[in-house]
């Protein structure tokens, strides 16, 4: 069977360099949920050209199997098994889809059933288990493929058996050039779709359905990788990754950023099951990596598998199995010994003992059956004593027999029962044999001992201007003490048109200089799903700016694994429907998001609101004067002085926002407003609000140039202001309120009050803030908290607050 490559070379190299693999296995598409998931994931991480690789759905081939078996048993319990299937299958279809698009996959799912039903009745011949277990593959890719495209993706389905050749073998060898081949023809004439694959499954020369075996949609991921020579096959799994132990039995384990391909290979040997030792069988190591994440809880953690063999020697993961069950042969049985040491399936560790003149192989339980049935094939089960209620024990890394951690595990095991410490043949794992059963202690013992990871967190600066210049001078001395609870480093700093980024971390005794360097364009939206290959167990993104797009690409950074700390104010003050999307998102995602300096800069406002409502307490008003610009222009307004002339000072001192009119039309006060009254849980939005703005309309929409020409336009109106409060011996101030009405409706204004000049609202120091809370506890006398409002200094250290109250959280986080 020969196919020809009819695509050009340009485009053959064009898919190598683009088209990366992704797969998903059959717990990540279990439920109409979870395919809106995948969905969410493939349009995050995927590239516009990207081939998906799907599972079965659930527990689909489970089902498939169990009909297969009833219909030689019982036609009546096989077609309720098949309706069971059935409504699962076309029940995703309606709840996913709407429209054509629902209407014609659920005529081919219909369609699909007919022919089962008729094979049932006997009424069509499908001979090969293959093409009936195919099946489940291929509703997969279809319905994820049509999901893509309702939600408005370039997308379409492809099933592996028009161009995955095999021949058929209890393990199907595959015709790489012909499969290569028609891949390639399928897929290169149409950049910007995202194909869904089948796994699982191929075809033989005459077109006979084969399946690939245990773990074959892995198999299949890593396989179609490499006949477009891809630079990087990510696995999406139930785990974010491999960690340094079983987090189901070891607590405090961390994610491992990298693995090197022999270290991945004998963990895969030893029976960890993150990946199956076949799926590593088509990669070429020189050029891909594998990837794996989590698609359960997509975050920034991730191990990512390649050519990253360390020069230090290290131990990397404490791998363990409960069940080990031991062979021993007499060594005068020569051929047999031969036989063992020539099957297929090797041992997990094997030695000899010449003395007592026995052999011994070690395996896992899980393969038992096989073992059994291959002594029986060979007639030499009389000839092998099995020895069950053993344990293994392994600590995998590069060149373990060279590090100081060898030492501490054979003496901890030597203290239990054990039957044999060896090394692998390559010496990447060093194996005991323990003729006892496993204890999690024991394993939470050894692990504190053998590994002291400090976890990290790389921190991403997103503006450097005042605030973000004031953050990282901050940073710079306060280093030492905050790299206490993790390692911390900052990884990029970005400006609204460049970024200097650098995943060991940047060195910052000259950054400014550095930044002008290094530097180079980038498109934040593009940079976004690129950051969780950043080798930290955790992320943050610093966002210093007053930016709206960055605002607006909150959901992206929270997918992509990163938590959020704000000084802008645009994503907590944004429309309601965008606020509700941004909150939804961090909380599928778990992920953190402080913004204490939005409102009170410095001021632990926030934090107070919080323990007062955790506490019991109900939050009934807030009011007060909500803007260190405006404070300080007020307190320094008066009689003899022009307002545009403090307003002109306030912008030079950095006092202000880059536009001034953020501030006197009031919107950044209602900005805050928002924020505070959401943080209380209200539910209040732009147009609940009550504003009255400072700017005459003439002034609004002008260029800022033009703006700052004018602003003695402002002044007239500003002193006739003040002497109207004059009158009354008070003085004008801008103030913010809202309150919770009986009925539960809320009340919300932003405007100018007079204020007696005694009151303590009209004696601030300039610049100051201050809220004056009333809740079911400080009914009588309100809680007052008051402060320094502006400036960038107190505003970079409420930025580091937050960021020791996430470094707080994260540490408790990680020692539960």
């Amino acid at each position: 069977m020969t196919v020809e490559v009819q695509v050009t070379p340009e485009q053959i190299q064009a898919v190598a360099d683009t088209v990366q693999v992704h797969k998903f296995g059959g717990s990540s598409l279990a439920d109409a949920y979870c395919y809106r998931r995948v969905a969410r994931i493939v349009t995050e991480y995927a590239g516009a050209s990207d081939l998906v690789v799907v599972s079965a759905a659930g527990d689909t081939t489970n089902r498939i199997l169990a009909i297969i078996d009833a219909k030689g048993d019982d036609l009546g319990v096989a077609e309720v098994l098949l309706k069971q299937l059935e409504k699962y299958q076309q029940g995703l279809i309606l709840e996913l889809l709407n429209g054509d698009v629902q209407q014609r996959v659920l005529a081919q799912s219909q369609h699909d059933f007919k022919r089962w039903y008729a094979w049932l009745a006997g009424e069509e011949e499908i001979t090969r288990r293959p093409e009936l277990l195919s099946y489940g593959e291929l509703w997969s890719a279809r319905l994820l493929a049509a999901l893509l495209e309702q939600q408005g993706v370039t997308a379409d389905y492809i099933d592996a058996r028009t161009f995955l050749v095999a021949d058929d073998a209890p393990e199907p060898h595959i015709r790489v050039e012909v499969s290569r081949a028609g891949l390639l023809n399928r897929i290169a004439p149409h950049p910007g779709t995202r194909f869904i694959v089948t796994g699982f499954i191929c075809a033989d020369p005459q077109g006979n359905s084969l399946i690939l075996g245990r773990n074959g949609s892995d198999y299949s991921a890593t396989l179609v990788g490499s006949l477009i020579d891809a630079k990087q096959v990510t696995i999406w799994k139930d785990v974010a990754g491999v960690y340094s132990a079983d987090p189901r039995k070891v607590e405090r384990v961390v994610s491992l950023p990298t693995i090197d391909w022999q270290e991945a290979e004998e963990l895969a040997r030893l029976g960890s099951p993150i990946l199956h030792p076949r799926t590593f069988q088509p990669v070429n190591r020189e050029r891909m990596v594998i990837a794996v994440r989590s698609s359960l809880k997509v975050e920034n953690q991730q191990t990512r598998i390649g050519q990253y063999q360390d020069a230090t020697p290290q131990g990397k993961v404490l791998t363990s199995l409960t069940d080990v069950v031991l062979f021993r042969v007499d060594l005068s049985d020569a051929k047999l010994v031969q036989q063992f040491e020539e099957l297929e399936l090797v041992p997990l560790i094997s030695w000899n003992e010449v003395a007592q003149h026995h052999a011994y192989y070690a395996y896992h339980q899980n393969h038992l059956d096989y073992l059994e049935r291959w002594l029986e094939d060979v007639d030499k089960a009389d000839h092998v004593v099995q020895m069950q209620g053993y344990s293994m024990i392994a600590l995998v890394g590069h060149r373990i027999q060279e590090t100081d951690q060898y030492s501490t595990f054979k003496a901890e095991l030597s203290a239990q029962n054990l039957r044999r410490l060896a090394f692998s043949p390559d010496s990447t794992s060093v194996i005991g044999i323990l003729e006892q059963k496993l204890d999690n202690r024991l394993l939470n013992r050894l692990h504190s001992q053998l590994f002291n990871y400090r976890r990290s967190l790389g921190v991403l600066v997103v503006g450097r201007g005042n605030i973000g210049s004031a953050w990282l001078s901050l940073y710079r001395r306060l280093r030492e003490r905050i790299n206490e609870q993790m390692d911390v480093r900052i990884i990029g700093i970005l400006n609204s048109t460049r970024m200097w980024l650098d995943y060991n971390g940047l060195e910052l005794d000259h950054w400014e200089a550095s930044f002008d360097k290094f530097a180079r364009p980038y498109e934040l939206s593009q940079l976004i799903p690129e950051l969780p290959n950043a080798p930290y167990d955790e992320l943050v993104m610093l966002d210093l700016t007053d930016a709206v797009p960055v605002a607006q690409l909150y959901p992206s950074f929270f997918a992509n694994g990163l938590h959020i700390i704000s000084a802008n104010k645009r994503a907590g003050a944004s429309g309601e429907s965008q606020y509700n999307e941004i909150r939804t998102i961090q909380r599928e995602y778990e992920r953190e998001w402080y913004y204490n300096t939005t409102v009170g800069a410095g001021l632990p406002l926030n934090y107070a609101l919080n323990d007062l409502r955790n506490s019991g307490d109900t939050i009934r008003s807030i009011s007060g004067i909500f803007s260190g610009t405006m404070s300080w222009l007020f307190e320094n307004f008066n009689a003899e002085v022009k307002f545009s002339d403090l307003v002109r000072e306030a912008k030079a001192r950095g006092l202000s926002e880059p536009d001034p009119r953020e501030d006197l039309t009031c919107q950044d006060i209602v900005r805050k407003l928002l924020i505070l009254a959401r943080e209380i849980g209200l539910k209040l939005d732009w147009k609940d609000i009550d504003v009255e703005s400072l700017l005459p309309e003439q002034l609004e929409d002008i260029p800022l140039d033009e703006f700052m020409r004018r602003l003695p336009e402002l002044d007239d109106s500003m002193h006739d202001l003040y002497l109207d409060a004059q009158k009354t011996g008070k003085v004008p101030r801008l103030l913010a309120s809202f309150a919770v009405q009986d009925d539960d409706s809320v009340r919300a204004r932003v405007g100018i009050e007079y204020i007696p000049e005694g009151d303590m609202l009209a004696n601030l120091i300039p610049g100051e803030n201050i809220f004056v809370i009333y809740t079911d506890w400080y009914h009588e006398m309100p809680l007052v908290i008051s402060g320094p409002g502006a400036g960038k200094e107190v505003t970079a250290g409420g930025v580091q607050s937050d960021l020791n109250q996430l470094l707080s959280r994260l540490s408790n986080r990680h020692s539960r």
